[in-house]
């Protein structure tokens, strides 16, 4: 089958928006440090606003995705959970003081909670489980290439144009508010509304959804921020190269990720989900273990390149899994308990890594190769007990 006959309009356009609103994103996250330090922020005010914007996208991603199965819609709280967002980016820039900055990017997360599993399960309900593999990476693989267009847009912006940081920040919240164009055309088949509240959807998940989404809860504590692995890159050198390797190193990541996130996506459409998953989290593994022995660029450019291929493996597969294992009137529920799951468990897993990483950050690396394993085979024996 050909690939446009696979993709589906509806992920299609869900791709663009999502393009654009990473792009967005990414191109206020270049500068964002740089402004609250204008705004008299310290170094734990960074810290603070970081995970603050994730617990709050984690909680909010179970509240909206079981709110969506109540109300028979996706595409509403999608479409607010895009607006809301650029509202508060276009109000960024005018902040006077950081704590102001600190509520508008909170506010944003609260968009990204909203709209995650609804628009996750929009994307399952458009397709068949034989093309979700697909249509899942070739969403992941334009989120992503936004992600690395607004960090090149960042550059050009402040490097050649001369366009001061609050300047920087508006254009992405104007971009972030173009996104809502092409999602005005995305349809949905609206189902019966239904009364019951949200622990009932959680009990009626299938035990097998339970069973994996541990192994997965298990990955997320070793799927600690990808700083830890720029630091790794940053210790290693001196002067410019100190800030401008880790820059490289982040965009061959991002490169691997999308060039080969929609590939892996037909490929787990073929061989199944659950052995890519497995596949991600052994590449996850080897790319953690030769984190901890990397020391220059001769291994650093063929890990953060594998990083990125792990990710392509893990990431949109994780999700297509999580929909292939509900119920079709609960996919909201579980993939915004699986998006919960995850955020926290990456949040207490980067805390963990920051910890290790104070006596060793070999230690940090050793952490992650070791849960990766576990989940691994954690992911092997829940196959037998199906």
């Amino acid at each position: 089958m050909k690939l446009s006959a696979q993709i589906s309009r509806t992920v299609f356009l869900l791709g663009i928006v999502s393009l654009l609103n990473d792009l967005a994103g990414e191109l206020i996250m270049a500068v964002l440090p740089v402004f609250l330090v204008s705004l008299g922020s310290a170094g734990w005010v960074v810290g603070l606003i970081g995970g603050l914007e994730d617990a709050t996208k984690s909680l909010l991603s179970l509240v909206f995705g079981s709110l969506a199965d109540r109300l028979g819609r996706k595409k509403p709280l999608v479409f607010l959970g895009y607006l809301i967002p650029s509202v508060f980016r276009i109000a960024l820039p005018f902040s006077t003081h950081w704590a102001m900055a600190l509520a508008f990017r909170v506010l944003d997360r609260v968009g990204k909670g909203m709209r995650t599993a609804p628009r996750d399960a929009l994307i399952a309900d458009a397709v068949t489980e034989m093309t979700r593999g697909a249509n899942f990476g070739f969403h992941r693989a334009l989120d992503t290439a936004g992600a690395l267009l607004g960090a090149a847009l960042a550059f050009v912006l402040f490097w050649w144009l001369g366009l001061p940081v609050p300047g920087i920040i508006l254009v992405g919240g104007l971009i972030s508010l173009a996104s809502l164009i092409p999602l005005s055309f995305v349809s949905e088949s609206v189902s019966a509304a239904q009364r019951k509240k949200l622990f009932d959807g959680l009990r009626e998940l299938p035990k097998k959804f339970y069973l994996n989404l541990f192994g997965m809860a298990v990955f997320a504590l070793a799927n600690f921020s990808y700083m830890f692995f720029l630091l790794k890159v940053n210790a290693a050198y001196t002067d410019k190269l100190a800030v401008g390797l880790p820059i490289a190193m982040y965009v061959l990541y991002n490169f691997t990720y999308t060039f080969c996130a929609l590939p892996v996506g037909m490929l787990s459409d073929k061989i199944g989900r659950r052995a890519v998953v497995l596949m991600g989290y052994l590449l996850f593994g080897v790319t953690s273990l030769g984190f901890a022995f990397a020391q220059g660029l001769e291994l650093f450019v063929p890990f953060f390149a594998l990083y990125g291929i792990a990710y392509a493996f893990i990431e949109s597969n994780q999700r297509a899994f999580a929909a292939d294992l509900a119920p079709p009137e609960r996919r909201g529920t579980a993939l915004g308990l699986f998006h919960m799951c995850a955020g926290f468990g990456s949040l207490l897993g980067s805390f963990i890594a920051g910890v290790l990483w104070g006596f060793s950050p070999a230690l940090t690396f050793f952490y992650g190769a070791a849960l990766a394993a576990v989940s691994l085979a954690f992911f092997v024996l829940t196959a037998r007990w199906e």
